[in-house]
């Protein structure tokens, strides 16, 4: 049976194939029944009298907890680990910054550490040392709601703040998921045709590439993959990057009559949201692809890898669409 080849779509074609924001069923139950564990902890938490005690007892019952704390007081992560950084040079304490990892494992571990977290949410914005070495704007959202413990046993409201929680561990793995489509698709050609991939550094264009085949010291055809939801600044460092890979692909095969092929997949809300970058993406590849018209990749690895690798059979043949 014959594979259909088709040539590079118009970007505005393109465009029109895209999917702004995947749904993967088996992602979506992941989170679901990760937002209900932890609805179902938070309501199991049993307030104290100390306001202390009480903030300190939550934050040690769950290493989910203190992202809960910060959605509550729209205080990022990152924000948070800035203003423990600013309290500790106030401290003479100037030591690298924490992660959060370290901080939770702080206040499982260390006697004492957790109430100074807790302290730091109940009396924060009034401490004289820290009004001296954090902005207003950041201290101010410190404060908690005097009835934060109720807010927290709320089923309603407390979803969405654990939704708030985990986005950013929520795009992480949409990524990731994205990732695992290509990889197995790209297992599924390799069982088929015997054509191996692997990813890292390909010398040709002094990068890691997320695929090459059959091999990263081999490379026939070299595989860029990015699924963005989002948009930021990295966007465009990507997209040049990726166009001085694409001219030293083309160099190569000038120089050496060579026919390397460089793919860009591309898919996701962030990219469509910055049209001069995804531009750029489309410019600097041979062909580009989404989630959409992954399938075509099949008759592009099938075209340019040469025959030696073909482990499984004999090339098929290639129809231009």
């Amino acid at each position: 049976m014959a594979l259909r080849y088709y040539p590079k779509p118009s970007l505005e074609d393109f465009i029109k194939q895209c999917t702004p924001l995947a749904i993967i069923d088996s992602l979506e139950q992941e989170f679901r029944e990760r937002v209900g564990a932890i609805t179902a902890a938070l309501l199991n938490f049993e307030p104290s009298g100390n306001p202390v005690d009480n903030l300190s007892n939550f934050l040690k019952a769950d290493a989910d907890f203190l992202g809960v704390i910060l959605s509550i007081t729209n205080l990022s992560q990152e924000k948070f680990l800035r203003i423990l950084s600013a309290e500790r040079f106030a401290k003479h304490d100037y030591n690298p910054e924490w992660t959060i990892d370290m901080v939770h494992r702080k206040i499982r571990d260390e006697p004492g550490f957790v109430e100074r977290i807790a302290l730091l949410f109940l009396e924060g914005r009034n401490s004289a040392v820290l009004v001296q070495h954090v902005a207003g704007f950041y201290l101010d959202q410190l404060g908690l709601p005097t009835n934060w413990d109720y807010i927290v046993r709320d089923p309603q409201p407390v979803q969405n703040v654990i939704r708030r929680k985990l986005t950013g561990e929520y795009t992480d793995a949409k990524g990731d998921a994205i990732e695992d489509i290509m990889r197995k698709h790209l297992d599924m050609l390799e069982a088929k045709y015997g054509i191996s991939h692997g990813k890292g550094q390909v010398k040709l264009v002094g990068k890691e590439v997320d695929h090459a085949l059959p091999s990263v010291d081999e490379p026939y055809i070299l595989i860029m993959s990015s699924y963005m939801e989002t948009t930021g600044s990295g966007q465009t460092a990507r997209a040049n990057e990726q166009s001085d890979m694409f001219s030293t692909v083309q160099k190569d095969n000038v120089r050496y009559g060579t026919k390397r092929v460089f793919v860009n997949f591309v898919d996701g809300a962030g990219w469509l949201a910055r049209r001069s970058d995804l531009r750029k993406m489309y410019d600097g590849c041979d062909h580009i692809v989404n989630l959409k018209t992954l399938d075509r990749l099949e008759a592009i690895i099938c075209k340019y890898v040469p025959d030696k690798f073909f482990v499984h059979g004999s090339r098929p043949e290639i129809v231009e669409g």
